[in-house]
C-alpha cells in the first residue's frame, strides 16, 4: 500500500505549463531539502563541527538528528488549509470525497502558516509523549524541553522562530478529517525514523541533545537556505509515490546529485587551499613582522581572539593568516569581515580580492554588502525569481530567499569572504525576520570586527550578543585594534564565557580566548620584530569653534603649492563642506593651484559618488598612487572621520580637530605611513591639533558623547606640547589610552567635565541596558531591511535614509543616477534605492525640522529639480543642494535681505 503522507502536495504550480508534474509530493519536497543538508554536510568541515559541537554527539549521530529535523521542517502542510491553497493539486493527488467535500472559507486558507503550525501539531500528534499534566502548554519536562528547540528552530525557515500553543485555530468543519491527516503526520515521523535515525544507532523514543536558544540560531538558519535551494528548480517536480520505505531511500540516495549541483551554483562550497602561511598573504613574499609573526603560535581551536597593534602594522594580514589557519583546520567554512563605515568596508574589499584567490580554491564568492560587488552569479536570478510562480505565493520559499537577498548587504553571509559593515553583523541577534540566516552566516564563519574600539555602549551591548551567539554556535572571532581600554577587553572576555588571568601591559599583544581563560603572546621572545619608535611631532593652535585661521588656510595652501600632501580632518560633515568651499575660493585665485588638488571626501554623498570619491582618495593619498606620478604635485583633502579607519592612507602633514585620544592616534596612523621621499619642509611626522582654550567641547562633545574624553585628551596634549613637543608610539597606545579611559577621576578635572562625565556614564548604562533588553525581547519580528537595521543597531540616533529625486520629462522619478526608478514588483528596486541613498544626520527628520515623515520602509523622499549640475530642493525653512562634488548640504532661509549680507 501507499503511504497515507504520500496523498498531499509540498509544491505545485501556479499555472499548468504542460511541461512535467504540475505538483511535488510532500515528502519529496521534505526530503530535497534534507538531500542539500546532507551534501552540504559532507562538503562542510566548518557544518560538522558546528553541530558536532552543539550536540557534544558522535558525528554520525549528531548529522542523522540533523537531517531528521530538517525533514520534519514542512510538518505544517499535512494540514487541510494548507493543502487547498492549490486544490486542483489536492484534488488530484488526494481522492477521499469525505476529505474534498470540507468547506473552508479563503480566510481559512490564507491565514494558515504552516511553519508555526507544524510546530504545534507535532507536539499535538505525540500528546501521549508531552504531555504530563492538565495543559502541556505549561508542561516543562525532559522531553518538551530536548524537543522544542530543535522544532521550533526548523519551524522558523521562512523567517520567525516560533513559540509553541495550543492549535486552537482549527475549524470545527475540519475536525472530522483531522484524524486522517494526522495519521500521515505520524507514519512521516516513523519513516524518517528508519531513513534517518536507526542507522545512526538512534530511534524516536530517544531524545536528541538540548540546544540552547542561541545554538538553535544555526539550525534554524541551515534550514532556511537548504529549503532555499530545495525549492529551486535544480529539483524537478514528482508526483509518483514510492512503495516502501527502502525505495523511498532510493530515490532520496537519487536527488543527491541535484543537492550538489544546487550547492555548486549557489558558491557555498568552499574549498580551502592547503598550507596556510602569512607569507603568502604579503606582498613580493615579505617576511612576517611584529604581531604577524606570532600567528603560528595560536591555538586551533574555537576561540575569541584580540589583536592589538598599532595602525599600519599589519593586523589585517595577520587576521586573514589566522582564520586561514582555522579554515584549513576545519573550524570554519567562511570569513565575514565587519568594519565600522561603508568606506573602510569598501576599502577592505579591494585589499581582500587578492588574499581571497589565495585562501580559497575555488571560484571565490567575494561578497560586499554594499552594491557593484563580485557575486557568484548562479546562486539567484533576481529579476526572474521576482515572481510568485508556485500555489503559494508569497510563502514560496525560493521567492522568499530572492526577496532577502534582494539588497546585496544581505548576501554577505553566504559567501567565502564577505565584506560588511559592523551592523549588517550586530542585528542577527535583533528581533528581524531572518536573522537567523545572518547568524548562520557568521557561525560557520571565522568572525572578524576591526577597529573594535569605535562602538559605543549601545553596540557593545549588542556586540556582546554577537560573541555569545557565535561562541554557541561553534565559530571563532578575531578582534582588531590599536588598542583598548583594561575594562573593555574584561566584556568581552565575559561575553566569551572566559576570565582574564593576569593582564599583560606588553605591545603589541594577542589574547587568546580559547576555553574559559585567556592566554596571551607577545613579541619578548623576539625583540628584533618589535616596531620600531615612531614620534609625531605635536603643534597645537588654538580657536574656540576649533576651526583654522586665516594664518593656518595660507599655510596649506603654501604647503600644497610646495607639493606636500595634506588632510585637514573635521568632526562634522557640515564644517568639511564650508571649509571646502572656502578653500576651492582660494585655490581659484591662486595661480599656482588646481581645482583638482583640492578634495572632500564624507559619508553624505549616494553610494554610487562615495566609491567614486574614495577611489580618487585612495589612487591620490594610497600606497600606490595612480597614475604613478600623483605625488608629484601637493593635494589638500578635506575629510572628517572616514579617513580615520581601515584606509591605506599616506599624507605628509596632517591637522585634525579635537577628538578621543584612540581616534586622535588612529588619523595619526595616516602621516608617513610608507616609505617614500616627502617634500622639503615635511619630512618630520607634524600633526597639528585644533583644540579650545578652555574645556567647552559644544558639538564635538555631542558627537562623541563624552567631554572627559576629549578633556583628557587635550591635557595629554599638552604635556606633550610643553615637554618634548612629541608623541612617542607604539609606547603612547598603552601610556595615554589607558589613563583617559579610566573611570576614576582625575585631581584637577574641571566640575562641568565632571558633570557631563556622569550624565554620559547614565545614558551610556542606560544604553548598555537598552541593547540587552532589546536581543531578549519577545516582540513582534520586524522585517529585514535597510531602516529597521540602522534603527536597531545604532540607539535609535544612526543617519536617516534620505532618498532625493526628480522628476524626468516623462513624470518618471529620477535618482542621483539619472535613471528612473525601477518598478515596485522589480527586485532590482532594493538595489537601486540602496545605491542612491544618501545618509543625513538624525537631528533633521525630528517633527516640524524640515524633511517628509519617513515612509513604512524607513525612507525619505525628497523631491529636487535638476538644474543639470546639481540637484536643488525646498522643504518647509530649509533648502538643500545635492551634487557629486560636495554631497548633500541644507541651508536655512534667511528673512530679505540678510542672505546678500551672509554673501558679503
Amino acid at each position: 500500500m501507499t503511504a497515507p503522507y504520500f496523498q498531499y502536495w509540498g509544491k505545485a504550480k501556479k499555472d499548468h505549463d504542460g511541461e512535467g508534474a504540475d505538483y511535488h509530493l510532500l515528502p519529496y519536497h521534505c526530503l530535497d531539502v534534507a538531500a542539500v543538508a546532507e551534501c552540504w554536510w559532507r562538503r562542510s568541515a566548518g557544518i560538522r563541527q558546528a553541530f558536532v559541537t552543539q550536540t557534544r554527539l558522535e558525528e554520525c549521530q549528531a548529522k542523522a538528528w540533523v537531517l531528521f529535523f530538517i525533514a520534519l521542517h514542512d510538518y505544517g502542510k499535512w494540514d487541510l488549509r494548507f493543502q487547498r491553497k492549490a486544490p486542483e493539486a489536492f484534488a488530484d493527488v488526494n481522492s477521499d470525497v469525505a476529505v474534498q467535500d470540507i468547506p473552508l472559507s479563503i480566510n481559512d486558507i490564507k491565514s494558515y502558516f504552516h511553519g508555526p503550525e507544524g510546530l504545534n501539531w507535532f507536539f499535538a500528534d505525540f500528546e501521549s509523549r508531552f504531555d504530563t499534566g492538565d495543559d502541556w502548554m505549561l508542561d516543562d519536562s525532559e522531553d518538551k524541553e530536548c524537543w522544542l528547540p530543535w522544532l521550533a528552530a526548523v519551524a522558523g525557515h521562512h523567517g520567525e522562530i516560533p513559540e509553541a500553543s495550543e492549535n486552537t485555530g482549527l475549524p470545527l468543519r475540519c475536525k472530522a478529517v483531522e484524524p486522517i491527516f494526522r495519521q500521515a503526520r505520524i507514519d512521516w515521523v516513523n519513516t524518517l525514523e528508519q531513513l534517518f535515525l536507526i542507522p545512526a544507532g538512534l530511534c524516536f523514543a530517544d531524545n536528541p541533545p538540548v540546544l540552547d536558544e542561541k545554538s538553535a540560531i544555526m539550525l534554524a538558519g541551515f534550514c532556511s537556505v537548504c529549503d532555499w535551494l530545495g525549492s529551486s528548480d535544480f529539483f524537478g517536480y514528482d508526483a509518483n509515490p514510492q512503495d516502501s520505505v527502502k525505495a523511498l531511500n532510493d530515490w532520496y540516495q537519487g536527488r543527491l546529485p541535484s543537492a550538489e549541483a544546487a550547492l555548486r551554483s549557489a558558491g557555498l562550497q568552499s574549498r580551502i587551499n592547503a598550507g596556510p602561511d602569512i607569507k603568502k598573504l604579503l606582498d613580493n613574499g615579505h617576511n612576517p613582522r611584529q604581531i604577524q609573526a606570532l600567528i603560528k603560535d595560536l591555538p586551533l581551536k574555537q576561540s575569541l581572539t584580540l589583536m592589538e597593534a598599532s595602525t599600519g602594522s599589519g593586523k589585517t594580514e595577520a587576521a586573514l593568516a589566522y582564520a586561514w589557519r582555522l579554515l584549513g583546520a576545519g573550524l570554519a567554512d567562511s570569513i565575514v569581515f565587519a568594519l565600522p563605515t561603508q568606506a573602510t568596508a569598501n576599502a577592505m574589499y579591494t585589499r581582500l580580492e587578492e588574499a581571497a584567490s589565495k585562501i580559497f580554491s575555488n571560484e571565490t564568492n567575494l561578497i560586499l554588502a554594499h552594491g557593484r560587488a563580485r557575486y557568484h552569479e548562479g546562486f539567484i536570478s533576481l529579476k526572474q525569481s521576482a515572481t510568485p510562480v508556485t500555489a503559494q505565493g508569497k510563502e514560496e520559499a525560493w521567492v522568499q530567499c530572492s526577496e532577502w537577498l534582494a539588497q546585496s548587504r544581505k548576501r554577505v553571509f553566504l559567501g567565502q569572504i564577505g565584506v560588511c559593515t559592523v551592523d549588517q553583523v550586530l542585528v542577527s541577534v535583533l528581533p528581524i525576520k531572518h536573522k537567523f540566516v545572518r547568524g548562520f552566516g557568521i557561525g560557520r564563519s571565522v568572525l572578524i570586527i576591526d577597529e573594535v574600539h569605535a562602538y559605543d555602549s549601545y553596540m557593545y551591548g549588542l556586540l556582546a550578543g554577537v560573541l555569545e551567539q557565535q561562541k554557541a554556535c561553534g565559530g571563532s572571532a578575531i578582534l582588531l585594534s590599536a588598542t583598548l581600554p583594561d575594562h573593555q577587553k574584561q566584556a568581552l572576555a565575559r561575553a566569551w564565557q572566559a576570565e582574564r588571568y593576569g593582564a599583560n601591559a606588553d605591545y603589541p599583544l594577542i589574547t587568546s580566548y580559547a576555553s574559559s581563560e585567556s592566554t596571551t603572546f607577545d613579541l619578548k621572545p623576539c625583540p628584533e620584530l618589535r616596531p620600531d619608535p615612531v614620534t609625531v611631532e605635536i603643534e597645537l593652535l588654538t580657536d574656540e569653534q576649533l576651526l583654522p585661521d586665516e594664518s593656518l588656510l595660507l599655510r596649506i595652501e603654501q604647503a600644497v603649492a610646495a607639493g606636500a600632501q595634506v588632510c585637514l580632518i573635521c568632526n562634522l560633515v557640515d564644517v568639511a563642506q564650508q571649509l571646502y568651499q572656502a578653500m576651492y575660493e582660494r585655490f581659484e585665485k591662486n595661480d599656482t593651484l588646481e581645482a583638482e588638488q583640492l578634495g572632500l571626501f564624507h559619508s553624505r554623498f549616494s553610494f554610487n559618488d562615495r566609491q567614486q570619491k574614495e577611489q580618487q582618495v585612495v589612487e591620490t593619498f594610497g600606497k600606490h598612487p595612480k597614475p604613478e606620478n600623483a605625488r608629484d604635485k601637493g593635494h589638500l583633502l578635506i575629510a572628517t572621520q572616514v579617513v580615520e579607519q581601515s584606509l591605506d592612507l599616506d599624507f605628509d602633514w596632517l591637522i585634525t580637530q579635537l577628538c578621543p585620544v584612540d581616534l586622535l592616534f588612529q588619523r595619526m596612523g595616516r602621516l608617513h605611513r610608507h616609505e617614500r621621499d616627502r617634500p622639503q619642509g615635511y619630512k618630520r611626522r607634524l600633526c597639528s591639533v585644533l583644540v579650545p582654550s578652555a574645556p567647552e567641547y559644544d558639538l564635538h562633545e555631542l558627537i562623541y558623547g563624552n567631554s572627559r574624553v576629549l578633556w583628557r585628551t587635550h591635557q595629554l596634549l599638552e604635556q606633550a606640547s610643553h615637554a618634548s613637543g612629541f608623541v612617542e608610539f607604539p609606547a603612547a597606545y598603552r601610556a595615554w589610552i589607558e589613563p583617559v579611559y579610566d573611570e576614576a577621576g582625575w585631581e584637577n578635572e574641571p566640575e562641568s567635565v565632571r558633570l557631563s562625565y556622569e550624565k554620559f556614564s547614565e545614558e551610556a548604562y542606560a544604553s548598555h541596558c537598552c541593547a540587552k533588553q532589546l536581543m531578549q525581547s519577545s516582540m513582534n519580528s520586524l522585517a529585514d531591511d535597510d531602516a529597521n537595521v540602522s534603527v536597531l543597531t545604532r540607539d535609535g540616533e544612526m543617519s536617516l535614509n534620505l532618498l532625493p529625486y526628480y522628476l524626468n520629462d516623462q513624470g518618471e522619478r529620477c535618482l542621483l543616477n539619472d535613471e528612473p526608478l525601477p518598478a515596485a514588483d522589480d527586485l532590482i528596486r532594493s538595489e537601486a534605492i540602496n545605491l542612491n541613498t544618501v545618509p543625513v544626520p538624525h537631528s533633521w527628520g525630528k517633527r516640524g525640522t524640515g524633511l517628509p515623515e519617513q515612509d513604512k520602509d524607513g525612507l525619505i523622499w525628497l523631491e529636487m529639480q535638476n538644474t543639470g549640475e546639481n540637484l536643488n530642493g525646498q522643504w518647509q525653512q530649509w533648502r538643500y543642494r545635492y551634487s557629486n562634488q560636495t554631497g548633500f548640504q541644507r541651508k536655512e532661509n534667511q528673512p530679505k535681505g540678510e542672505e546678500e549680507k551672509d554673501k558679503l
